[in-house]
């Protein structure tokens, strides 16, 4: 993967302490909007000992742990808000700063026909601390490996980021949070990765029955609308393991599954981590 670097050195006096320099290295320095990043941090050789000159990455007012691959170079996955207006933003850790660009997600827009019990976003109490508790986890150890596997064997209805009329109208401020997959009734549901059960919640208004798996490092994958659920919150569950059925629990018009990916809070689109290693 090509890594696009920053370089910075540091002098005292006339002398040019080489090789005194610390980098941030990107996946990509033009994202679009809802995409994942990669950010490797390393660190200058004078303060390899100990602790490195921060320990968090600041982007778009939100802070962010790096985790270490090595004795001196330290990582975090990033990922772009679907709603972040296009334009350049800086990147810093410590004193070390670069700029990325942000592209248009040119998502696409949907007609959705609800009947009025279900055209609302009216939550059960608890349900938002819950989602948000879930969509927070944050644990040290990497818990997945290689590329994710789809969680539903059926195809895609509807994309991430995707703007929706509902009932002829336009819905301000919202984007589709996750992928959604056309599967019938009943049919399997399936762990993308490795990782630990964080939430198994049935009969949320709005997402109806649940499942949250936290695979490390600030990635949380979702599974909303389930008809049931097969496992209970602290399992270790495997990639491909079973996990649940499809429903059409909660805010949904009829049976699917709606699958949501967070990376350190927000949204990410599902879709590529199928096919490319993070």
């Amino acid at each position: 993967m090509k890594l696009h670097s920053v370089f910075f050195s540091v002098s005292i006096g006339f002398a040019v302490l080489a090789p005194a320099w610390a980098s941030i290295e990107l996946s990509k320095s033009t994202p679009a909007q809802g995409e994942t990043i990669e950010i490797n941090y390393k660190q200058a050789p004078e303060i390899k000992e100990g602790q490195p000159k921060s320990d968090v990455l600041l982007f778009n007012g939100q802070s962010f742990k790096l985790f270490p691959v090595s004795e001196d170079i330290f990582h975090c996955l990033v990922a772009m808000p679907a709603d972040l207006k296009p334009g350049k933003y800086p990147i810093s850790i410590g004193d070390e700063k670069c700029t990325i660009t942000v592209k248009d997600g040119l998502f696409p827009v949907q007609n959705l026909t609800l009947p009025k019990s279900k055209n609302n976003f009216i939550l059960s109490p608890g349900e938002e601390e819950a989602m948000n508790a879930a969509k927070a986890a944050l644990s040290d150890k990497r818990l997945w490996q290689g590329v994710f596997t789809k969680p539903c064997q059926a195809r895609t209805s509807a994309k991430f980021g995707l703007k929706r009329i509902v009932n002829g109208k336009l819905l301000k401020d919202y984007y589709h949070s996750g992928l959604d997959f056309a599967g019938s009734l009943g049919q399997a549901v399936y762990a993308c990765a490795d990782g630990k059960v964080v939430l198994a919640h049935k009969n949320f208004r709005l997402h109806g029955n649940v499942v949250a798996i936290d695979h490390g490092q600030g990635v949380v994958s979702i599974y909303i609308h389930l008809q049931k659920i097969a496992v209970k919150e602290g399992d270790v569950v495997t990639a491909g393991e079973q996990i649940g059925n499809v429903g059409a629990t909660g805010r949904a018009n009829g049976p699917h599954l709606h699958l949501s990916l967070y990376v350190n809070k927000v949204a990410t689109n599902p879709m590529p981590w199928f096919s490319k290693t993070f």
